[in-house]
């Protein structure tokens, strides 16, 4: 999320200042696909330490 020509801090100003604008349905949609990432994220590993 951040790049070597922003720095952090002003990035997390900008995520900050969005999620204070969003709706609730957009946040409830933003949080869905974070748990479905990680969740994701999770069967990943676990399939590469099967693998291993």
């Amino acid at each position: 999320m951040t790049t070597p020509e922003r720095p952090r801090k002003e990035t997390l100003a900008e995520v900050q200042r969005m999620l204070a604008r969003a709706r609730p349905d957009q946040l409830r949609r933003l949080l869905a696909d974070i748990r479905a990432a990680e969740a994701s994220d999770r069967g990943d590993e676990a399939a590469g330490r099967r693998a291993s």
